[in-house]
C-alpha cells in the first residue's frame, strides 16, 4: 500500500533515500536504544510546519548515520507508516534481563506514548490511517504458512521480488488445533484495533481505516478512496498507471483453498466463516 502511495505525484511517504526502510520510525530501524523524546523530536519534525528540513536530516543520522530519509516538500500529503509502538525501556540484548524489565513498565510505556502520539497528530491535522484485515481465516492462513518453510516470514514479498513462484510453494497439511490458535490469536489483535479506534476518536481522532480486501480486490477504487481522503483528485486512469509500475501483487492464498491445502475440506468446514467486517 505505502510503495505504491508514494508513487502518486502529490503523495510522499516518509522513507530512506535508497528506497529501503519504510518504515524508518520503528526501534529496528532506528537502534533499540531510541528514546521516548528522541522518536517524539523526529515525529514532531516531520509533521510541523514549517518543516526544518535540515534539523530532520541532522535528528534522523544522529541516530541512523548511514542512512537518509528522503525530501519532503511543503506541497505534498507526507504520510508514515509505523506500528503504535512504544520504545523500549531497555535493550541490552539479552531476552533474561530485556523481557521481564519490558514487561514490567509496558502499560506505562504505552499510556505515555498514546497519548503523545494522539495530541501530536492532533495538533497538526494528521490523520491516522489503520490497515484492517476483516478475513481472519486469510490471515491466520498467512501466518500458518509463514515463509513456507515452517518459519514466521511472508511469501508474498519473496512472489512479488521473484525469488519464488506459486509453483514453488508446496501445499501443506494444516493441523486444525494449532490453526485455531492462530485465529484467535488473530481475533483479538482485530477486537484491540477496534477499542483504539474507539479510544482514538474519543479525544476527538478522526481515523481512516484501510481494508486489506479491498485493497486486493479493487485496488483502483481503493487508491481512489485513498486520495480523495487526502483531498485530491482521483483519475482511474492515472491510478491504473501508477499501478502497473514495476510492482506485481501477487496473492500467495488467491486461489481456491485445494490449491496449497490437502485437508482444505476439514479446514474450511472448521473456520471458513471466521470473517470480521469492519465499517468504512
Amino acid at each position: 500500500m505505502m510503495r505504491w502511495a508514494d508513487r502518486f505525484e502529490h503523495v510522499q511517504t516518509v522513507h530512506h533515500q535508497n528506497g529501503r526502510g519504510w518504515e524508518p520510525l520503528e526501534p529496528y530501524h532506528l537502534g533499540y536504544d531510541v528514546t521516548q523524546k528522541e522518536l517524539e523530536t523526529l515525529l514532531n519534525l516531520i509533521y510541523q510546519q514549517p518543516r526544518d528540513v535540515q534539523a530532520l536530516r541532522d535528528a534522523y543520522r544522529q541516530k541512523v548515520p548511514d542512512r537518509k530519509l528522503v525530501a519532503l516538500p511543503s506541497n505534498v500529503s507526507v504520510g508514515l507508516k509505523m506500528r503504535w509502538k512504544p520504545p523500549r525501556v531497555l535493550h541490552v540484548g539479552a531476552d533474561v534481563l530485556d523481557l521481564p524489565v519490558n514487561r514490567l513498565f509496558k502499560r506505562q510505556r504505552y499510556r505515555e506514548y498514546r497519548e503523545y502520539m494522539v495530541n501530536m497528530l492532533h495538533e497538526n491535522g494528521v490523520v491516522p490511517m489503520l490497515a484492517v484485515r476483516q478475513n481472519i481465516f486469510k490471515w491466520a492462513l498467512s501466518k500458518y504458512h509463514g515463509d513456507g518453510k515452517g518459519k514466521t516470514g511472508h511469501l508474498q514479498f519473496q512472489l512479488a521480488s521473484g525469488a519464488i513462484s506459486k509453483r514453488d510453494i508446496p501445499k501443506i497439511h494444516v493441523d486444525l488445533k494449532r490453526f485455531g490458535r492462530l485465529i484467535d490469536q488473530c481475533r483479538r489483535k482485530h477486537d484491540r484495533k477496534r477499542e483504539f479506534v474507539v479510544w482514538m476518536k474519543s479525544r476527538g481522532m478522526e481515523v481512516r481505516p484501510l481494508l486489506y480486501e479491498s485493497f486486493l480486490e479493487k485496488p483502483v477504487a481503493f487508491f481512489g478512496d485513498f486520495l480523495q481522503d487526502l483531498g485530491q483528485d482521483s483519475n482511474p486512469e492515472e491510478i491504473r498507471q501508477v499501478l502497473t509500475q514495476d510492482m506485481e501483487l501477487k496473492r500467495v492464498h488467491g486461489g481456491h483453498l485445494s490449491e496449497y491445502v490437502e485437508n482444505h475440506l476439514e479446514l474450511q468446514d472448521r473456520y471458513g466463516s471466521s470473517f470480521e467486517s469492519w465499517p468504512k
